[in-house]
C-alpha cells in the first residue's frame, strides 16, 4: 500500500540520520581518532590459555593477553616434570659456568716486603722462574709490592738484580705499595718477615672500613719462610744495608720457599697442574 510504505521510509530515512549522527566523523576537528594516533592498550590480565586464540579487536598492535597455565595443566604431572627439569637444566649450566670461571682465573700470588726493591721483587722473579720452568704460566697471577710507597716506580735494587741475575733468574719488577684490591685480587700474600705480615694486616684493618675487602682476607697473608724446607730462619732478612752475601742469603732462602709454596698450591688445586 503506498500509503503504508511512505511511514516506512520516513522512519529508515530516521533511523539513518540518527546512526550518522553518533558514527565519529574521520574529518571533523577534535576527532579523538583522527588527531591522535592509535594508542596501545594497557597490558590485559593473565587469562587461561585457552582464551589466547580468540581474535583481539580493537587498534592495531593491541597486546594480546598473557597466557598462564589452567589448572588442568597445572594439575598434569607430564608438565610439572618438564618445567622441573627445564629448571634443573638451568641451575646445573649457573653450576658449571662459575665451576668453569673458577678453573679460568689464575692463581694469585703476591710478594711483600717494606720497600718492594730487594726482597719481595726476588722472590716474585724466583718464582716466576720456577713457574716458567714446570710449563704454569698460564696458570698464575705472580707480582710483589712494598709496605710503604717509598720507591714506587724504582726497579730492583741493582745489587739484588746482579746476583739474581748469575743465577739465571731475570728481576724485572717496578716497585710499587700494597693497595687494598691486593685483598681481593690475590688468592695468597707471602710477607718476608713479621714486621711486613704485622704492616699488612694493619693496612688490611685500616682499609675495610673504608671500602668491601673479604673478611677472610686477612688468612691470606702467610709468612715466606713457612714454607721453607731446608732452611731453619723464620724470616728473610733485608740485605739492603749488608754487603754481597746478604743477597746470597735472600735467594738461598727464596729458592728454598718457593719451590715448597708452587709444590703446595699445585697439590691443593687441581685445575693447575690439569
Amino acid at each position: 500500500m503506498p500509503g503504508a510504505v511512505a511511514p516506512t521510509l520516513a522512519a529508515a530515512s530516521s533511523s539513518t540520520a540518527a546512526a550518522s549522527s553518533l558514527a565519529p566523523n574521520p574529518t571533523a576537528r577534535g576527532d579523538p581518532l583522527a588527531s591522535r594516533p592509535c594508542r596501545i592498550a594497557a597490558p590485559a590480565p593473565l587469562v587461561p590459555l585457552a582464551a589466547t586464540s580468540r581474535h583481539v579487536h580493537g587498534c592495531r598492535g593491541a597486546p594480546a593477553p598473557l597466557a598462564v597455565a589452567s589448572p588442568h595443566q597445572a594439575r598434569n604431572p607430564r608438565l610439572r616434570f618438564a618445567a622441573a627439569a627445564a629448571e634443573g637444566m638451568a641451575a646445573e649450566a649457573s653450576t658449571a659456568d662459575a665451576a668453569s670461571a673458577a678453573q679460568a682465573k689464575p692463581f694469585a700470588v703476591l710478594f711483600v716486603c717494606l720497600g718492594n726493591i730487594c726482597r719481595s721483587p726476588a722472590a716474585e722473579a724466583v718464582f716466576r722462574n720456577l713457574v716458567s720452568k714446570r710449563g704454569l704460566g698460564s696458570k698464575f697471577q705472580i707480582d710483589s709490592a712494598g709496605t710503604i710507597g717509598y720507591h714506587e716506580g724504582n726497579k730492583a735494587d741493582s745489587r739484588m738484580r746482579s746476583a739474581s741475575k748469575k743465577r739465571g733468574i731475570e728481576v724485572t719488577s717496578i716497585s710499587r705499595p700494597i693497595k687494598p684490591s691486593d685483598f681481593r685480587d690475590f688468592d695468597l700474600i707471602l710477607a718476608m718477615d713479621r714486621q711486613n705480615y704485622e704492616d699488612i694486616l694493619n693496612a688490611f684493618e685500616r682499609w675495610r672500613h673504608k671500602e668491601p675487602l673479604p673478611d677472610g682476607a686477612p688468612n691470606k697473608v702467610k709468612l715466606m719462610c713457612s714454607y721453607c724446607k731446608r732452611h731453619t730462619e723464620s724470616e728473610v732478612p733485608d740485605p739492603y744495608y749488608g754487603g754481597p752475601q746478604g743477597f746470597e742469603k735472600v735467594l738461598d732462602l727464596l729458592e728454598d720457599a718457593c719451590e715448597s709454596l708452587l709444590d703446595s698450591i699445585v697439590a691443593d688445586n687441581a685445575s693447575i697442574s690439569a
